[in-house]
């Protein structure tokens, strides 16, 4: 006797002749049909009808009388036969499949990702189109090209650590752990490793120049941090766990402290013309008060003293825990000023703790900022700022590519051009030590103070020709 949730082929009762009650889970077959894939069966009150679509997909279908079952199961018995035929013949081959949507028949195929999982990609217009798609996806897995993957950095490290420990002298383990620990894990352990891009690396470099321009490390701990991720995802690629080794295309800082890169006077304009209205402010302010990217995303409304001449800024120092004031020009107050007005039209945005950039409510899908449903006055993302508004304004201005730590070496530039000392660029920028002042921009000063005699000259020259 056949068990429930099963679906037979043939009965396993004789129903040319006697008839005993039905059972619920009992299915009837009839004579010509015997040989297909259709039944009906007596179930809740009502008959049903169950067969399997072109995709494979069960259905069913439930009737008030045995009567109409059996007509609905003739009617699609061989008709199912003939379309279960073309299915086998296309879609079940070779990993592409069909599938039926409004607008017609899709096609969709099926693969192995590089650690064995299954994966599919739908919407081909045609099987020949699905089979292209899907033979160039298996010839890249092939060459090392994809790999998929779901440890993260900070799951393959300390395992990579141990692993390399017998091989290793306890100076360079012991390197190699200290690097990990308090630089590479910190900034990268979250990060999947089929997932890990240049701009992840350049960005974790940026990070610890600051770090070293404010004195806190050196170049050599740098380059030190830079090759022990060079190593360990040297490894990550010889696991097959990433395609590449990212941290290979990032150049090591140079023995010699050297000029880094800025705008200059006459870019200044052309960069700013070429931001979006939602990222000009914060540029702005990056740049008119050299304040460090973090620094200027977490300024709230009580951090600024705004006048018609100028003003203030307090700024909480995100590397030394300090806080310091940084003297701001007319220009800049206006802007700073516009900036709170647009907040206080946010909800929340007229408090004395609101942030003064935050984004905001995206209404359409061009639109810069977040969708309402992730709330209203939100900081800005450090990583969208730096990666995707400051990097599309320099191909916008046609400019050179630079990191977006460059408008705080831009503001210390043109503070030296405009005749100011390393001293107020010291206290501007915030470092603990001139002599870090002036190993960065000490070449600018001196590039300023060659002009000043010929300036002191003209200026002689002028008042004897006003004399006479």
């Amino acid at each position: 006797m056949a068990t429930p949730n099963t679906f037979p082929n043939i009965s396993e009762r004789n129903w040319s002749g006697e008839h005993d009650e039905i059972q619920p889970w009992e299915w009837r077959v009839a004579g010509p049909q015997a040989a297909g894939s259709m039944s009906y069966s007596f179930a809740r009150g009502k008959w049903e009808v169950r067969w399997r679509d072109t995709t494979g997909r069960q259905r069913s279908r439930r009737f008030r009388s045995e009567e109409a079952a059996e007509e609905f199961d003739k009617s699609i018995h061989d008709h199912e036969r003939v379309e279960r035929r073309r299915g086998n013949k296309h879609g079940r081959s070779g990993g592409v499949y069909p599938y039926e949507t409004a607008s017609g028949t899709r096609w969709r195929y099926v693969t192995r990702r590089s650690d064995g999982s299954s994966t599919s990609k739908r919407g081909f217009t045609s099987e020949s189109a699905a089979r292209i798609a899907r033979r160039r996806i298996t010839e890249k897995k092939e060459r090392g090209e994809i790999v998929h993957t779901k440890e993260t950095f900070g799951g393959f490290f300390p395992r990579w650590l141990n692993r390399r420990k017998p091989y290793l002298s306890e100076g360079t383990w012991n390197a190699y752990e200290r690097d990990g620990r308090l630089r590479l894990l910190p900034a990268l352990e979250s990060f999947p490793l089929g997932r890990l891009e240049v701009d992840h690396v350049r960005d974790l470099v940026d990070e610890l120049a600051e770090s070293m321009e404010a004195g806190e490390i050196a170049p050599k701990t740098i380059n030190n941090t830079l090759g022990t991720l060079v190593v360990s995802l040297n490894a990550a690629v010889a696991d097959r766990l990433m395609p590449f080794n990212p941290a290979l295309q990032v150049p090591r800082l140079p023995p010699g402290n050297i000029e880094r890169d800025y705008l200059r006077l006459r870019e200044i304009p052309v960069y700013l013309d070429s931001c979006s209205d939602l990222y000009r402010p914060l540029a702005e302010t990056l740049i008119g008060a050299g304040s460090r990217i973090s620094e200027t995303l977490a300024l709230r409304r009580k951090d600024l003293e705004l006048e018609d001449s100028g003003g203030v800024i307090v700024v909480y120092s995100t590397k030394s825990g300090r806080l310091r004031q940084v003297e701001i020009g007319r220009g800049l107050a206006k802007v700073l000023s516009n900036q709170l007005d647009r907040r206080a039209e946010m909800a929340g945005g007229d408090a004395p703790d609101a942030l003064v950039f935050a984004m905001p409510v995206r209404i359409r899908k061009r639109d810069k900022g977040r969708w309402e449903g992730n709330g209203d006055g939100d900081a800005m993302d450090r990583t969208t700022v730096s990666r995707d508004w400051h990097k599309a304004t320099l191909q916008d201005a046609a400019l050179r590519d630079m990191p977006l730590h460059a408008l705080r070496h831009t503001a210390a530039a043109a503070w030296l051009a405009g005749g100011n000392s390393l001293k107020y660029v010291k206290d501007q920028l915030g470092h603990a030590d001139i002599t870090t002042t002036e190993r960065y921009y000490g070449h600018l000063e001196r590039s300023v103070r060659a002009a000043g005699p010929a300036a002191t000259e003209e200026a002689i020259a002028r008042a004897v020709r006003a004399a006479a």
